[in-house]
């Protein structure tokens, strides 16, 4: 298991995610870098693209994305965080809490958002539930999964009143854990998570769920509360990443587009 939340950026920083643009030019060049990837893993595999590739198609000067994104995996691994901040708003969606009367509705809803927020985004599943997924994507992911563990259960209090879980850091682990293992398999077969996968990684976390938890749990009075958010620990490095060379970078991208 990975860090938890509250080493995040130190662990961000080894990764070497790429610098933090300071300015409006720099966010421009950043998005564009980010865009271009997006569009590069919608027809071709991660193993294929090289970061001349990504500064060509965003039409971003290599020396300039290199210095943003010293290699291509930083880049990879800033468009993971940006998927990761748009599933965490998808999942924090408004519920309509009218319909939810029992908690296996709240974990329903919840779990049907991310499966289709995943077969929303080809690339998202390249870089999430693939088969060949970078290991600083994969810590990246494990690193949000620590903040969803322990939201996933304050999120539930929120609505129900909750029993006492043992360790449910653990317990929440675990559950995402069957649930990734049942869409990676999902995705080697089919390229997307199709319904009948989908059924399955939701019975099998209620299932898991039911372990631990009563099949009945009281709703709590309406109090106009809002549910918890997400804690946000993932982001680009405080601290710039130390200069590189970016002549020396440049006739390194060069060369790598001449191979």
């Amino acid at each position: 298991m990975s860090q938890g939340p509250t080493d995040t950026a130190s662990a961000l920083s080894s990764l070497a995610v790429g610098r933090r643009p300071a300015q409006k030019r720099s966010h421009l060049r950043v998005t564009a870098l980010l865009d271009a990837a997006d569009r590069l893993l919608q027809e071709h595999d991660i193993n294929d693209i090289g970061l001349y590739d990504v500064a060509h198609t965003a039409k971003v000067p290599p020396t300039s994305a290199y210095h943003f994104f010293p290699t291509k995996e930083s880049v990879f691994l800033a468009l993971a965080q940006r998927y990761l901040q748009t599933m965490h708003a998808a999942l924090q969606a408004p519920l309509d809490l009218d319909t939810i009367e029992h908690w296996q509705d709240l974990v329903a809803v919840r779990y049907h958002r991310v499966v289709d927020y995943f077969n929303a985004s080809l690339p998202a599943r390249k870089l999430f539930i693939g088969m060949a997924v970078g290991s600083d994507v994969k810590k990246l992911d494990f690193e949000d999964m620590d903040n969803l563990v322990l939201w996933t259960y304050r999120s539930m209090d929120a609505i129900f009143e909750m029993p006492f879980v043992r360790d449910p850091a653990f317990k929440f682990t675990v559950l995402f854990g069957i649930q990734d293992g049942i869409w990676a398999s999902s995705y080697a077969k089919h390229g997307y998570i199709t319904p009948a996968f989908a059924q399955e990684g939701l019975r099998a976390g209620i299932a898991y769920l039911s372990a631990f938890l009563p099949q009945t749990i009281a709703l709590r009075p309406p109090s106009g509360e809002q549910v918890p958010p997400i804690p946000e620990a993932v982001t680009f490095p405080a601290e710039p990443q130390p200069k590189t060379n970016t002549r020396r970078a440049a006739k390194r991208i060069s060369r790598a587009a001449a191979d």
